[in-house]
């Protein structure tokens, strides 16, 4: 698997001046930014990135070729990672998905 430099404005879907922002200048964990992310995170703007830190339901069916019916039920049963937004959206973290991708199998 290969592995990315972590990037804060990445994992909250903006540029660099918003994620200094956001953190408020200070040198923060991927944990802290996470944090920030799941309150501020525009998801909706990037469901077609490619290359977004986060996917939706819809995005990770298509990395795992399921369908985001098949997706939710994972979800409802703990078998993929998630996060919850203030919006109530799951999101999941693209590299974590990426890397299941091989390994999950619809039931």
């Amino acid at each position: 698997m290969i592995t990315t430099p972590f990037n804060p404005a990445r994992v909250l879907g903006c540029d660099l001046t918003e994620a200094e922002r956001l953190m408020r200048g200070h040198v923060v964990t991927p944990g802290e930014v996470e944090s920030v992310a799941l309150r501020s995170y525009p998801w909706r703007r990037h469901v077609h990135d490619p290359d977004s830190y986060w996917v939706t339901i819809g995005q990770a069916a298509e990395l795992l070729g399921l369908t985001p019916g098949q997706v939710k039920h994972l979800l409802d049963h703990h078998r993929l990672p998630y996060v919850t937004h203030c919006t109530g959206v799951r999101l999941m973290r693209r590299d974590q998905i990426r890397a299941l991708a091989g390994h999950v199998h619809p039931r």
